[in-house]
């Protein structure tokens, strides 16, 4: 099948990442349902290319048993509310893989949409400029370069969303690797990578997997928040869509490439993710960072304490599993920094550490009422200076010095306003 080409040579050694083979996709992709080659090529990558048993009946039993264990215990976490419908599920790398591409589909989707565009509009712009220039080839060869773009465009998308999650299924251990939202309420836990980080961080296994579901159960009450998903949807939507073509840097990149021979530097150049990044970032995205940088931030470092205030006194190796955990972040594959980078998240220890300064100081100010305000209105939702600066946003939302909410200026909103008009 035409994805097992694709699987092999995006599923390099050492954990290099192709953006995509420019052979295999001129090589007969055409026609083809480019998310279902997606879906198979993920699933494909996240097992090693080989037949995954199912689950044993006796992990799924065990899981559900953590899991309802869990959810007693974040019942009383300041500013969780466990979503009612949420239903944790056991699944194999195939599986996780396969779902993933189904939640961030819309992303991508909407990544190739803009660079199509985009494409269209730079290549009219191409098309009409002089020809007579100093170098009309190099002209020619940007024009071809960006009609590439435009026809290999969604399959470009759909193989790389395919590859780089098939990656990140080899390890994920549920479905908040990423701070990505869902819309189902069924929250994925994958046993086998857990069992495998377990004997990796020397961690009995269980108390891995409880609190994993700890985890998971935390980021999922956050992120099914309707505004709060709202808000990381746009950021995510807005990003994707400011993607757009360069044409002075692809032509600096590619110059004068008519020569056919050269075919094999070309396809070289386009496997490389940062070079392709670079020829499609645009100025809006300077502008969308700090937002998303801040709003994972804070996500995170909630996350992280409710976690360490829910499980840890049921799980002895908590400590050395959030060490584990974190380092994951540090020591992320290149495949899976660039998924990141695509959506527009740069998380590191930095952003960990950041996020986990801003909940301290919430904390440290207000207390758990602090802590609950956090994701109550869209409008309380801190602002990049404010994660910095937590006093700034409990001084904002109307907290004051002692850690009682009230009106930050004492004054009160009447409830008849109609005789402003007369003033």
């Amino acid at each position: 099948m035409i994805y097992d080409a694709l699987v092999s040579s995006m599923n390099p050694p050492d954990g290099e990442f192709p953006f995509f083979d420019l052979n295999n996709l001129l090589g007969g992709l055409s026609g083809q349902d480019p998310w279902k080659a997606a879906a198979d090529m993920a699933s494909s990558i996240a097992t090693d290319g080989k037949a995954e048993p199912n689950l044993e009946p006796v992990d799924r039993i065990a899981i559900e048993d953590l899991a309802r264990v869990a959810e007693l215990h974040l019942g009383s976490a300041a500013g969780i509310l466990v979503p009612p419908s949420a239903k944790i599920s056991a699944v194999t790398r195939s599986v996780w893989s396969r779902q993933s591409v189904d939640a961030y589909k819309p992303f991508f989707d909407r990544f190739g949409e803009a660079l199509s565009q985009s494409v269209q509009a730079e290549s009219q712009l191409v098309a009409e400029q002089d020809l007579s220039d100093e170098d009309p080839t190099a002209d020619l060869t940007a024009q071809m370069m960006i009609q590439l773009f435009s026809a290999l465009g969604p399959m470009l998308v759909s193989t790389s969303a395919g590859s780089m999650l098939g990656h990140l299924g080899q390890t994920a251990l549920g479905q908040y690797e990423l701070p990505i939202p869902r819309t189902s309420d069924e929250v994925l836990v994958v046993p086998t990578n857990i069992d495998a980080s377990a004997e990796q961080w020397g961690v009995p296994r269980d108390e891995l997997r409880l609190w994993v579901l700890f985890h998971e159960l935390a980021a999922h009450s956050i992120l099914s928040v309707p505004h709060v998903k709202a808000r990381m949807d746009s950021l995510l939507i807005d990003f994707a869509s400011a993607f757009q073509p360069n044409s002075e840097r692809i032509a600096n990149e590619f110059g004068s490439m008519t020569d056919l021979s050269r075919l094999p530097e070309m396809s070289e150049k386009l496997s490389n993710p940062d070079l392709i990044l670079s020829m499609l970032r645009s100025p809006a995205h300077d502008l969308l960072i700090p937002q998303l940088d801040a709003l994972v931030a804070a996500i995170l470092g909630f996350v992280d304490h409710t976690v360490t205030a829910t499980a840890s006194p049921l799980v002895p190796s908590h400590d050395k599993i959030r060490d584990g955990f974190r380092s994951r972040w540090a020591d992320t594959a290149p495949a899976d920094r660039f998924i990141e980078r695509l959506l527009g998240l740069e998380i590191d220890g930095g952003t960990l550490e950041r996020g986990s300064q801003f909940i301290a100081g919430i904390e440290q100010r207000a207390g758990d009422a602090g802590l609950e305000r956090l994701w109550t209105d869209d409008l309380d939702l801190p602002t990049p200076a404010e994660v910095d600066a937590p006093g700034l946003w409990l001084a904002r939302i109307g907290f004051d010095s002692d850690g009682v909410a009230g009106p930050s200026d004492g004054l009160e909103a009447p409830d008849d306003l109609s005789g402003l008009d007369d003033l």
